[in-house]
Parts: C-alpha cells; sequence; structure tokens
C-alpha cells in the first residue's frame, strides 16, 4: 500500500459509550491482572490435599494474567489516546503495538490447548488412566508444554512477519498518520491469505471449540454415572451375603467415588472454566465467519478504511468476553473448589468457612494422593 493509494490509515470510531465500556473492561481486566498472579501463587506454592496435579492450571492462570495485560496494553490505550486526543500516547502506542498484538495473539492461541489438556488431565483422573498417558505423567508435562509452545510459535510466525506500521503523511487527521498495516506481500500471496484466514481461524477457533464441548461433554456423563453408583450402597442390611457385598461396593467407593472428592471439585472447576470459553467462542466464532467472508457489514458504507459501528462492537464484545472469561477465574476456583477457597481466604486473611478449611486438610492415603503430591512437585 502507497500513500498515493490510501491517504489515512485504517481507524475506528471512539464514542463515549465506548470509553466508558472500555475502561470499565480495563478496571476488570486490572482486577484479572491481580487474582490471577494470586492464583498462579498458590497453584505454584501452595499444595492441594488429594487434588489433582496443578501445573496446567498454574500454567493458565499465568497466561490469563498476560491476557488481561495485554488489554489494557492494546485496547484501553488505543481508545483514550485517541477519545483523548493524547498524541504522546498515539506515538507510544505505535511502537509496540506489533509485538504487544503478536504476544496477545500467541496466549490466545494457547489458552485454549491449555484448557484442553486439563481437561484431558482431570478425566483421566476419574476414569482412573492417569497414569497410562505418556504426556500427562510428570516428567514429559515440561516437553507436552514446550511443544505446545514451539509448536504455536511456529505457527504464528508468518502473521507476526506480516505486520507493519504505515506511515501515512499526507492525512489531515494526525490520529490517522499511522497505522498497523500488512505487508505487500502478504497482501498478493493467495497461500498467506488462506493460511491466515483459514487456517488459524480453524486451529484457534473452530477446533478447539469443538473438542472443548466434546470433552465436557463425555466428563459431564462420566461424573454422572460415577453418582449413580453411590445410590445401591445406601441401604444395605447386616446379611453375611449384603455384608459382602457392602465391602465390594465400598472399596469401588474408595478407588472411585472417596478418592476423587476433591478431584470432584477439580473437574467441576475445569468443566465451569471450559464453560466460560466456549461463550466467548462463540461470539468469536461469528466473527470470524463475518471477516473471512468478508462481509460488506463490517466496513463504514462512506470510508473502506474506517471499521462500522457493528465491526467495532462486535470486536470489543469478543474481546472483553475473553478478557471477563480470564479476570473471573478466581471466582470459578473460589465457588467451586473448597480447597482452593480456604487456601484464597487464608492467604487474604478472611474468615474461612469451618467445613471448607477440614475439607482442605482431608489427606487420603491412596496411591492417587501419594501421586498427585509427586505431581504438584514437578
Amino acid at each position: 500500500m502507497t500513500d498515493e493509494e490510501v491517504i489515512c490509515g485504517y481507524t475506528e470510531e471512539v464514542s463515549t459509550t465506548r470509553f466508558v465500556y472500555i475502561s470499565i473492561g480495563g478496571i476488570i481486566a486490572l482486577l484479572g491482572c491481580v487474582f490471577n498472579l494470586l492464583l498462579l501463587y498458590l497453584f505454584t506454592f501452595r499444595q492441594l490435599a488429594n487434588s489433582p496435579p496443578q501445573l496446567y492450571p498454574a500454567i493458565l492462570a499465568f497466561l490469563d494474567t498476560l491476557l488481561c495485560f495485554f488489554f489494557l496494553m492494546i485496547f484501553v490505550v488505543d481508545v483514550n489516546m485517541i477519545y483523548n486526543k493524547s498524541e504522546y500516547l498515539f506515538l507510544l502506542f505505535h511502537r509496540y503495538i506489533i509485538i504487544t498484538f503478536i504476544t496477545a495473539k500467541l496466549v490466545q492461541f494457547l489458552i485454549p490447548y491449555l484448557l484442553m489438556l486439563g481437561t484431558l488431565e482431570r478425566y483421566t483422573w476419574i476414569d482412573n488412566k492417569h497414569n497410562k498417558m505418556v504426556i500427562l505423567q510428570p516428567k514429559y508435562r515440561p516437553f507436552t508444554l514446550g511443544g505446545l509452545l514451539l509448536g504455536a510459535i511456529l505457527l504464528r510466525v508468518p502473521s507476526a512477519m506480516a505486520l507493519t506500521i504505515t506511515e501515512f503523511r499526507k492525512c489531515p487527521d494526525f490520529f490517522r498518520t499511522l497505522a498497523v498495516d500488512v505487508e505487500e506481500w502478504a497482501q498478493v500471496s493467495t497461500v498467506y491469505m488462506v493460511y491466515d484466514v483459514y487456517g488459524i481461524a480453524c486451529l484457534q477457533t473452530f477446533c478447539p471449540f469443538l473438542c472443548l464441548m466434546a470433552l465436557n461433554l463425555v466428563i459431564v456423563n462420566k461424573l454422572a454415572k460415577l453418582d449413580a453408583q453411590q445410590c445401591p450402597t445406601k441401604e444395605i442390611k447386616d446379611s453375611p451375603t449384603k455384608r459382602k457385598r457392602s465391602r465390594i461396593l465400598s472399596s469401588l467407593r474408595i478407588g472411585k467415588i472417596q478418592i476423587t472428592s476433591t478431584v470432584r471439585n477439580a473437574i467441576y472447576t475445569m468443566v465451569a472454566i471450559v464453560t466460560t470459553y466456549l461463550i466467548s467462542n462463540s461470539l468469536h466464532i461469528l466473527l470470524t465467519l463475518l471477516e473471512v467472508t468478508k462481509a460488506s457489514i463490517l466496513v463504514d458504507e462512506h470510508d473502506p478504511y474506517k471499521a462500522s459501528n457493528l465491526y467495532t462492537l462486535l470486536g470489543d464484545a469478543v474481546s472483553l468476553l475473553y478478557m471477563i472469561s480470564s479476570a473471573i477465574r478466581v471466582l470459578i476456583y473460589t465457588y467451586c473448589n473448597p480447597a482452593i477457597r480456604h487456601q484464597l481466604f487464608s492467604f487474604l486473611g478472611l474468615r474461612k468457612d469451618r467445613k471448607d478449611s477440614d475439607q482442605s486438610r482431608i489427606i487420603i492415603a491412596s496411591p492417587l494422593y501419594i501421586e498427585g503430591q509427586l505431581s504438584n512437585s514437578v
């Protein structure tokens, strides 16, 4: 793109309404940074009794912190510099925006795959298969994470190389004299456009959505079956045959139900987290379909280099939903997991429920618990 073809850079409208809701989102993002760092500390330095390993939730908390931080760096700064006509912020923003945007996209790419690993790991715990899957064993988890990170970086490299900052010296509007643009080679390359528009959209949006939904359905079904196994054990008479049956069922309870009381809380927590991601991703899928089809409703009818109000609203809604789903993780952990709730309240010096405190201290001497403690140390 040259100055003769386009006089001003791509821009979006910033109304008072948009300034207000993005600013409120910035406050939520700031709180999300603080509380996700707290979760990262708890998962890293506090052991939770008889719970599945906390490595994947710890990495997820770190990624959530970054996502909230990047919301501040990208959206809050962008809206403030335009609404308040700050030339200093405008120039500063275009010095760091490419590296920040690329890293944010990398984090956004990694989060659903971390959710898949965490969900799969918790499913293997309720299915007693956590010793059979190599990628979930403690000594192989760093390699799994390393491979995921390396693969994500390699997939995002072409998109990173295609971005540049273009200067529009002839534009009369100072706040459109600089804009994030796409390199000329990327604009004319059909292979790159197919890869960036269809390939990345599939890997980052559609595939994780379908996989996480399927895993969630399988876990919910498995938990329902485990709950059903408890029903025959409630009323058993004292006859020798029934006492023998009681011992058998009791051993099954110890192997599957009783041991997994805190594991079950971890499962519920992960299901709730994945559900919030699926809600966010649903709107993202709609926006991606509009972008892939190059719908005319995304462009201002009077200026082809200006986003329509609908496009701006949808983009803000997707970013806000992703950020909020990351920021409220602490609420999900607090509500769904008594052990984490106790640790969190204890750290903050708040009054804690005695039942939660007792449950967080329960340690069942079983192979599951022992392996869980060894896994937590990795």
